[in-house]
C-alpha cells in the first residue's frame, strides 16, 4: 500500500515553508497558537461565503464539526477533531486537502493507514488497496486556530468511483472546552515538549470526548481552544478575550465569523469544561480582576453561557458541566454554584460531571492528560451519558409528591433527627425517566459545624448509582454512602453542601438519609 502526495515521494506529506508559528514555552496554552495577538489571529487567508457546499462534495462526504463553505463550494474549517467520511469503490482514494499547520489521520475501512503532516495544496493519495468497496475517514488531529483549513473532496483512483456518503449517526455530542478537551499532547511519552512536539502528539480523535462519542455511536464536535478560559485565559494572556470570543465561530481566524448551524445539528448532550485556565495561574497586578471578582465574573459568565446553549438547542439537550480540582480548590465549588443556579431556575437537564477523583497520571505534554487518562475519562463520561441518552428519553419530570403538596415539586425524602453536634441530610429525587433518575443529597451542618460529612441511605432493590458528583459514592448492596470531598468537607454552622448522582432502576421513594461527621 502506498501513501503519497501529488509530486512527492510516499511519506513526504509535510508542506514546505517558513518556520512554524509556535514556541516551546507552553503549559496549558498551545503557546503562540493559543495566545496569538488579535491581529495575527485575524490573518486567516480564506473567507467563507453564503454559497452552498459543492453538490458533489455534499453527496459524497459526511462532515462532522463546524464546517463553513468557501466561495467556490469547498469546505472550510478551523476547530480540532473535524472529520470527513466517505465511501468508494476501487483500489485507491485521494484526499484533496490543504492545511499548513495541522495533522490529519487517514483511516481506510476503520484502520489508520497514514498521517498527513501539515498537508500542502494537492491531492494526497492512498492506493494499493484490494479491489472492492471501502470506507475512508480523515480527521483533524491537532489545533490550528490561526489558520483556515480547506477540503475539496475525495478523488477516486483511476478505474474506481465515489459512492454516496455514509449516513449521519442518530446521536450527536458536542464537546466544549480547552486543552483538556482538545487532547493536547495526549500521545506524548514525556511531559516536556516543544511546540512542534505538541503539534505532532495532539490527537483530538483520541480525546475523551471523541472516544465517548464512538462508545455511544454518535457524531460529535470538538469545539476546544487551548489556553482559553470562560473569562480569563491562561496566565492572563490576550486580555479582553476568552473562549466566548470564539464560541460562535466556524472559522477561528476570521473575526466576526458566525457558524451557520445546520438544522440537523441538534446535540443530545453538550459537555462543557472551562475554568482550568481561569484559575490555574494567580491573578497578577496588571489584570482587571481581584481573586474574588474573578470568581464572581466566572459564575456570571458561565451562567450566561449555559443560557445561550439552552436557547440554541432547546429543552431536550443535556448540558453537562465538568468539574476538576486540577486548577486548585477554587473551581469545584464555583461549578457547583453555576449548576445549582440553573437547577434552581428550573433547568433539570443541567448536571455536573465531577472527575476530580479520577486516577489520572497527567503524562501528556506539559502535565496534560495522557492517552490512558483520556480513556479513563471516556469510560466515566460514557457511564454518565448512557442512561441519559437511551431512547425513548422524555424530559425528566418531578417525582410526584404526596397528596396536598404543590403539583410538580420534587419529593424531598426526610431524614431522621440527628444530634445537634452533627449534620442532617436529605435525599431529593429531582427528575426521572424510564429506567433511571437523578437525585441530590443535601447536607446541612449543625450548630457546631463539621470538618467532614458522610451521608448514608438505602436504595430500593434493583436501583444503583451510575455516576455521582461532588461526593465519593460507595455502595454495599442497597446501602449507599456519600462522603465529602476535600473542597466541600468543612461546613460552618448551618452551612450546606450538595452532591448528586444518576441512578438506574426503580426511583427511590420514602428513603431516610442519615448524616455523620467523621
Amino acid at each position: 500500500m502506498r501513501h503519497a502526495t501529488d509530486g512527492q515521494d510516499p511519506g513526504t506529506t509535510s508542506a514546505p515553508g517558513g518556520p512554524r508559528r509556535r514556541t516551546a514555552r507552553t503549559y496549558v496554552t498551545l503557546a503562540a497558537a493559543a495566545l496569538l495577538t488579535t491581529g495575527a489571529l485575524a490573518a486567516g487567508p480564506l473567507a467563507a461565503s453564503a454559497a452552498p457546499l459543492d453538490p458533489d462534495l455534499a453527496r459524497t462526504v459526511h462532515t462532522a464539526g463546524r464546517v463553513a463553505v468557501g466561495a467556490d463550494g469547498g469546505a472550510l474549517f478551523s476547530w480540532p477533531g473535524i472529520y470527513l467520511e466517505g465511501r468508494f469503490e476501487g483500489t485507491g482514494i485521494g484526499v484533496d486537502l490543504t492545511d499548513p499547520a495541522s495533522d490529519y489521520d487517514v483511516a481506510i475501512d476503520g484502520e489508520r493507514v497514514t498521517t498527513l503532516v501539515a498537508p500542502g495544496p494537492g491531492t494526497h493519495w492512498v492506493d494499493g488497496l484490494a479491489p472492492g468497496q471501502h470506507t475512508v475517514r480523515v480527521v483533524k488531529r491537532s489545533e490550528s486556530t490561526w489558520t483556515t483549513s480547506r477540503f475539496d473532496g475525495f478523488v477516486a483512483a483511476p478505474g474506481g468511483r465515489l459512492l454516496d456518503a455514509p449516513p449521519a449517526r442518530e446521536r450527536q455530542l458536542e464537546l466544549v472546552g480547552d486543552s483538556f478537551t482538545a487532547g493536547y499532547g495526549n500521545e506524548s511519552t514525556e511531559r516536556e515538549c516543544t511546540g512542534d512536539q505538541v503539534n505532532r502528539t495532539t490527537n483530538a480523535d483520541l480525546s475523551f470526548g471523541a472516544i465517548t462519542a464512538r462508545n455511544l455511536d454518535a457524531d460529535y464536535q470538538v469545539n476546544a481552544f487551548s489556553g482559553r478560559g470562560m473569562v480569563r485565559n491562561y496566565g492572563g494572556g490576550e486580555a479582553g478575550t476568552s473562549y466566548r470570543t470564539y464560541a460562535d465561530r466556524a472559522l477561528l481566524a476570521v473575526p466576526g465569523d458566525v457558524w451557520d448551524r445546520p438544522d440537523d445539528w441538534q446535540p443530545d448532550a453538550v459537555v462543557i469544561g472551562l475554568g482550568i485556565n481561569d484559575f490555574s495561574t494567580p491573578v497578577s497586578s496588571g489584570e482587571p480582576w481581584t481573586t474574588q471578582s474573578l470568581r464572581t465574573a466566572y459564575v456570571e459568565a458561565y451562567t450566561g453561557f449555559l443560557d445561550t446553549l439552552r436557547a440554541r438547542y432547546g429543552p431536550q439537550t443535556y448540558l453537562v458541566v465538568s468539574s476538576t480540582s486540577y486548577a486548585g480548590p477554587e473551581l469545584p465549588p464555583l461549578v457547583q454554584e453555576v449548576v445549582a443556579q440553573q437547577r434552581a431556575a428550573g433547568d433539570q437537564r443541567v448536571l455536573i460531571w465531577d472527575y476530580a477523583d479520577a486516577p489520572l497520571d497527567y503524562l501528556g505534554c506539559h502535565w496534560h492528560p495522557s492517552l490512558a487518562d483520556h480513556r479513563v475519562l471516556a469510560q466515566r463520561l460514557t457511564a454518565l451519558l448512557t442512561p441519559l441518552l437511551t431512547d425513548p428519553q422524555p424530559t425528566p419530570t418531578a417525582t410526584p409528591t404526596p397528596s396536598g403538596s404543590p403539583t410538580g415539586s420534587p419529593t424531598t425524602l426526610p431524614s431522621p433527627t440527628v444530634p445537634a453536634r452533627a449534620c442532617q441530610a436529605t435525599l431529593t429525587v429531582v427528575g426521572s425517566w424510564p429506567g433511571g433518575y437523578q437525585a441530590s443529597v443535601r447536607v446541612t451542618a449543625g450548630p457546631s459545624g463539621v470538618a467532614g460529612w458522610r451521608a448514608g441511605f438505602s436504595l430500593p432493590g434493583g436501583s444503583t448509582v451510575v455516576q455521582g458528583w461532588s461526593a465519593d459514592f460507595t455502595s454495599a448492596g442497597p446501602s449507599v454512602t456519600a462522603t465529602s470531598k476535600d473542597w466541600n468537607a468543612r461546613l460552618g454552622a448551618g452551612q450546606t453542601a450538595e452532591a448528586g448522582f444518576i441512578g438506574s432502576g426503580p426511583v427511590p421513594t420514602d428513603v431516610h438519609a442519615s448524616c455523620t461527621s467523621p
